[in-house]
């Protein structure tokens, strides 16, 4: 499976059970990287994807997932070592907020693309995809 997550610059990923930020690019972005395959996310992420017809709702994406699908990642931490987990797919906000949950994206990961592109709220977003060495 493929984990979406939105990080700050001190990989924060949410805040007292909220998420940090939001940007409409961000999500049509991730609408076109999913493409046709399934993008599972949990009923709180729903009103990002309105758009995306091949959602999948379930209160434990991570678990529903198989391999070639998508998951949006929000509000709980990611234990990396997960062998299911084929690619990281990390938008970076360029930002910090506060944060009470974060995630480490551990040394057995490779980056192997970067992108940055104008967000709708914020000035710059990049985009990164790690890879398992």
């Amino acid at each position: 499976m493929y984990i979406i997550i939105c990080l700050d610059d001190n990989n924060g990923l949410a805040f007292n059970h909220r998420r940090q930020s939001q940007d409409r690019i961000v999500a049509e972005d991730i609408r076109k990287t999913v493409g046709e395959k399934k993008l599972w996310i949990t009923d709180y992420s729903r009103k990002l994807f309105q758009a995306v017809s091949n959602l999948e709702i379930s209160e434990n994406p991570k678990g529903e997932a198989k391999k070639g699908e998508y998951v949006f990642q929000e509000l709980e931490t990611l234990d990396t070592d997960d062998e299911q987990i084929e690619q990281f797919i990390i938008y970076r906000w360029n930002r910090v907020y506060p944060a009470d949950v974060s995630v480490e994206i551990g040394a057995e990961w490779k980056l192997t693309e970067t992108e940055e592109f104008p967000g709708f709220s914020h000035e710059k977003i990049t985009k990164e995809i790690y890879c398992r060495e």
